[in-house]
């Protein structure tokens, strides 16, 4: 049977909203009232919710009557209903809605995982955006939204369906009922608002800077009833905020654990954590008997191991004492029954382009000379991995959002990068590139800075130590390493474009050649694939201008975590780590 949504009757300003059952033999009664508006963003709309109450008790005996006639038509799936003062068409507004086919909670077995990345700051999904902590929190925390592993599209999730107002500046979601977190909490509109009030006013070390601005546009978050929350934006930019609700922002944490989530972590996902050491090495998860989607609960626990050498991990994984472990590339043949859906995507990226940090960079013949001497099929063989993954689109298939046919940087090509080199009229220049000590960071950069010295570049290799992501985008943010190696992390195109142009924090300078930022704000304010020529063509400008050599993927394969019994789910984590080594079976 259809679900019924219910409706608001507002007979007066001053009298609270009346939930009315559906009637029928569903279940699915939903409960409405004023007292579940979040209060911080009621001053911020007083005037819509006035307009919009007044509106309803106008329109109160007709949504009666409507409801009559719907219910006497079974409900009928195609007819917009009104939820508070958001006009929905289920057909139509649901369609990509999450369809549970709740199965049995029937997880079994063990599973052991190996990891070099230690979770440092614990289970605070707030409080890092290194890529490999994703590889942690997925176990655990889920979102309104998700990624979807093969397309990148973003889909519903603890959201069943959202609605975008057509200016961009709203996002309606439609949550799911009988989601709760491991602390048995409920989750509902009330336990989001929570978390975006946490998220923007924390502040560290609880919820670092870039987290809480994933979430600057979003003015109020309002709850239309118990399972229907708006996010109300201060300007049209709901896919920047659809970006962040994918990453780290976007992760629920149970009201109860805000802003103690390292002593009581408590999320939504299919495993909680029973136990933690002290240094967080030694990390124990139980299989959540309460999850709401029971089927995909494939391990009754699992223990993960941090801080571990990239030979005990490869020695772990060839003798079965790890299921699953972070490995590298070229260490794939040595493991039976190695899944081989990896995925690697690095840039080289010039911060500092205006030159102000390295004055050679303010010439375009110079960065593109840089461009040219990037060996792809070089690195991929010395990697051990087939020549034909080294690929060039920042998407990394025609299925991928913003995936252009026209939007390549040129092959490696030494005798174009002299020539380039010779047209600038610039003489040989030193800078120190910033990368992390282990995998394949030193073999690209090694081969890298081998192709410049062939052009009279000297770029000096810095192993960072200690080794971490968060510090690699530090050094490049304060532009300490204006010319780096650093990992992909941003969801889609446009999130790239946004950290790296105009006043994005991987852009010291703060400026963007003409018509870049232009289309990336028009971009903002449309859905991802409305956006995707404006982004097109922004990339077109970066690239011409050479200003990052952004377009510089390295391995292909999307889906790497699919053979995680379990946790086939979270392949829509928005980072493209995950175990690089998977036991099949």
């Amino acid at each position: 049977m259809t679900k019924k949504w219910m409706r608001l009757l507002a007979a007066l300003l001053a009298i609270s909203l009346v939930a009315a059952s559906c009637g029928g033999d569903d279940d699915d009664d939903a409960v409405g009232s004023d007292a579940a508006t979040d209060e911080a963003g009621a001053d911020a709309d007083a005037d819509a919710d006035d307009a919009a109450d007044a509106d309803d008790a106008a329109d109160a005996d007709d949504a009666a009557d409507a409801d009559d006639a719907a219910e006497e038509d079974d409900h009928d799936a195609t007819e917009a209903e009104d939820v508070g003062n958001v006009e929905i068409d289920e057909s139509a507004n649901c369609a990509a809605a999450v369809e549970l086919e709740v199965g049995d909670y029937a997880p079994s077995g063990h599973a052991d995982v190996g990891m070099g990345f230690i979770l440092t700051g614990g289970f605070n999904p707030h409080n890092n955006q290194a890529p490999a902590a994703f590889a942690y929190y997925g176990w655990v925390y889920e979102g309104l939204v998700r990624q979807d592993g093969v397309t990148g599209a973003i889909v519903p999730w603890l959201a069943k369906c959202f609605e975008i107002s057509e200016a961009g500046d709203q996002i309606t979601f439609f949550l799911h009922e009988g989601v709760t977190f491991h602390d048995g909490t409920p989750f509902n509109a009330d336990a989001v608002i929570a978390n975006v009030e946490f998220i923007q006013t924390a502040g560290p070390p609880e919820v670092l800077p870039p987290v809480a601005g994933q979430l600057a546009s979003v003015e109020s978050v309002v709850a239309v009833d118990e399972y229907t929350v708006q996010y109300n934006l201060n300007a049209p930019s709901a896919a920047l905020v659809l970006s962040g609700l994918i990453r780290n922002s976007g992760f629920m944490v149970s009201p109860n654990s805000l802003g103690s989530a390292i002593a009581n972590p408590s999320g939504t996902g299919p495993y909680a954590v029973d136990s933690e050491s002290e240094d967080h090495t030694d990390i124990n998860l139980a299989a959540f008997p309460d999850y709401w989607q029971p089927q995909l609960v494939g391990f009754e626990t699992a223990n993960i191991q941090g801080g571990l050498s990239a030979q005990a991990r490869l020695d772990g994984l060839i003798a079965g004492q790890f299921d699953i472990a972070t490995i590298n590339n070229n260490e794939q043949e040595l493991v039976p029954a190695f899944s081989a859906n990896t995925t690697v995507r690095i840039g080289f990226v010039v911060a500092d382009w205006l030159g102000e940090q390295i004055p050679q960079l303010a010439n375009r013949d110079v960065r593109c000379a840089m461009a040219a001497a990037l060996n792809r099929v070089g690195i991929q063989e010395a990697g051990g991995n087939a020549p034909e993954s080294a690929i060039k689109q920042f998407a990394v298939s025609p299925t991928d959002y913003a995936y252009i046919d026209d939007l390549d940087s040129p092959d490696f090509d030494l005798e174009l990068a002299q020539s380039l080199m010779d047209a600038s009229g610039e003489e040989g220049f030193e800078f120190t590139n910033g990368h992390l000590p282990a995998g394949f960071w030193p073999v690209t950069a090694s081969a890298w800075a081998g192709a410049l010295a062939e052009i009279g570049i000297t770029m000096n290799n810095e192993a960072l130590d200690p080794p971490g992501a968060g510090e690699m985008f530090a050094r490049l943010a304060r532009a300490q390493h204006p010319v780096q190696i650093v990992a992909y992390n941003e969801p889609n195109a446009l999130m790239s474009l946004i950290a790296r142009t105009g006043t994005g924090f991987l852009n010291p300078s703060g400026v963007s050649p003409d018509g870049v930022v232009e289309f990336v704000e028009a971009a903002k304010s449309k859905t991802f694939e409305d956006g995707e020529a404006d982004v097109a063509a922004a990339f077109k400008i970066m690239i011409e201008e050479c200003i990052f050599i952004i377009n510089h993927a390295l391995t292909t394969t999307i889906g790497h975590q699919e053979d995680i019994t379990g946790l086939q789910h979270t392949q829509g984590i928005p980072v493209s780590f995950w175990p690089h080594g998977v036991r099949k079976g």
